[in-house]
């Protein structure tokens, strides 16, 4: 069973570490022996949020630039209709959620937020999506929810009985769930295959998609997510280090 954590909290992490090149190319021959394309799926939805998924499909891209052939991101939807962000972008799912559970190499699935998952939203069009969520912990691939998206899983029942996050205790509380004495005050907490973040934490939620998918190793994220918390230059260059290590292995 997975125990529950949070994510370390970066600006109180020691000093980045100054590994040889030697030991991060060790590190990273260890990652290049799956052949297989492993698929980072993101639920779209109209008015999902933009800026909870935007670090991910950025870094999925970097990485590949970096390791061809090891990731993709697709966007999966209630179908495969257009939706429109919350910031006006349209967005064209590539794979419907029925044939989500068969996808092979599938890595994690993410669902950001967006403003149809509350109460007051009518009815839900997210029925099927909370059907899959059981085959896919099942079968053991991680479920990330950020802002809103953690009230649809409460509203499903997943959070009755895990630790977990959301922008607000009294946000989740509003789904009438039985799960608030396991709610955690922290930007971002993964338990028994679920992680649940804070919309206003997607650094430290994309941080954590990567340590669960191996996106990239540690030596990488771990810089990264200091950086784009703190912008320390230290931070910087150890990452522009581990990247040029990774890339080379």
């Amino acid at each position: 069973m997975q125990a529950a954590r949070g994510a370390p909290d970066p600006r109180a992490l020691p000093e980045l570490p100054r590994k040889p090149i030697d030991s991060m190319l060790s590190l990273c021959q260890s990652a290049s022996m799956s052949t297989q394309t492993k698929t980072i799926a993101i639920y779209a939805t109209e008015t999902m949020a933009d800026w909870e998924y935007a670090y991910l499909t950025a870094e999925v891209t970097r990485a590949e630039q970096l390791r061809p052939g090891r990731f993709q991101a697709v966007f999966v939807g209630d179908g495969t209709a257009p939706v429109r962000s919350l910031g006006g972008l349209t967005i064209t799912p590539t794979v419907d959620l029925d044939e989500l559970a068969e996808m092979p190499g599938l890595a994690a699935l993410v669902i950001p937020g967006a403003d149809t998952y509350g109460p007051d939203t009518g009815a839900s069009p997210h029925e099927q999506l909370l059907a899959i969520l059981p085959r896919l912990l099942d079968a053991g691939t991680p479920v990330a929810a950020i802002c809103g998206a953690t009230l649809l899983l409460a509203r499903g029942g997943f959070l009755d009985d895990r630790r977990h996050t959301s922008n607000a205790k009294i946000v989740l509380e509003m789904s009438g769930y039985a799960g608030a004495e396991h709610y955690v005050e922290a930007p971002v907490v993964t338990d028994r295959g679920i992680t649940t973040g804070s919309g206003v934490h997607p650094v430290e939620f994309t941080a954590e998609i990567f340590r669960l998918t191996g996106l990239v190793p540690d030596e990488i994220t771990t810089p990264w997510e200091q950086l784009y918390l703190t912008g320390r230059p230290e931070a910087f260059y150890a990452l522009m280090a581990a990247q040029g290590a990774f890339a080379n292995s």
